[in-house]
């Protein structure tokens, strides 16, 4: 299993695979003591926490056939400026996701805030 960095400095391979068996599991996402863990099929991406500045819950709806869809993502935004979407089966995962961040990580920002319209 080999694990993508999202942004920042690559860490170690084995250091990386110690730390993801024993994060907390939130759903795809596992939080360990230095790095977010990102799994979705067979891709494991990581992140370390203090190259995350933003991190928010977002929602899509739509329909297949006459199904609603309603569709969960960790959004995170790095240091570098780039935006990663992360799909989450539950909108609960995203919360509790973004209450332990909160918690332990002060540098990070919770929420979005939408840009004002100026006319």
């Amino acid at each position: 299993m080999k694990l993508v960095c999202m942004a920042g400095e690559e860490t170690d391979q084995e250091t990386l695979r110690k730390e993801f068996k024993a994060a907390r599991r939130f759903g795809e996402v596992r939080l360990g003591t230095l790095h977010l863990f990102y799994r979705y099929f067979i891709r494991i991406k990581y992140v370390s926490y203090g190259e995350i500045t933003e991190a928010y819950l977002r929602q899509e709806s739509g329909e297949s056939g006459e199904f609603l869809l309603m569709e969960n993502y960790l959004m995170t935004k790095m240091k570098n400026g780039s935006v990663h979407k992360l799909r989450m089966e539950r909108e609960s995962y995203v919360r509790e996701v973004l209450s332990e961040l909160e918690k332990s990580h002060a540098s990070v920002k919770i929420g979005f805030d939408r840009p004002s319209r100026s006319k």
